[in-house]
């Protein structure tokens, strides 16, 4: 069975690229324009990874992903940015995050880190 991303992207175009990419490379996508949304969805609690937007409209990536904690819900997280720096990619993989990927996404880093978060729930 194919394990489950979730994509929070408030951007159309990038959202629709990750989707497809994803699903390309095995998994299955659940695309999400807006975080809220994602984060008042039933699939939120069944999802095997979470691939969010650093910049989002109403709030970060960073911060959906400690919601998710709060709500008691430990699900790998992979950032993806417009506007990658160093700064914010050694804070964020300090921090517990599986992957801080520039867009647009490399295919064979964003399978890497899918693989590595993935891990820890069985085989893909």
């Amino acid at each position: 069975m194919r394990k489950t991303v979730a994509i929070v992207d408030d951007d159309p175009a990038a959202l629709a690229a990750l989707g497809a990419l994803v699903d390309a490379i095995g998994y299955r996508p659940l695309c999400f324009s807006d975080p809220a949304d994602f984060l008042a969805s039933d699939r939120a609690r069944a999802v095997d990874v979470l691939v969010a937007d650093i910049r989002l409209r109403d709030f970060s990536g960073i911060v959906l992903h400690r919601r998710l904690r709060a709500e008691g819900l430990d699900v790998p997280t992979i950032l993806v940015t417009a506007y990658p720096d160093e700064a914010t990619k050694r804070r964020a993989l300090r921090a517990g995050f599986q992957g801080y990927l520039a867009k647009p996404v490399v295919p064979e880093e964003l399978l890497a880190c899918l693989r590595q978060a993935t891990a820890r729930n069985g085989p893909d």
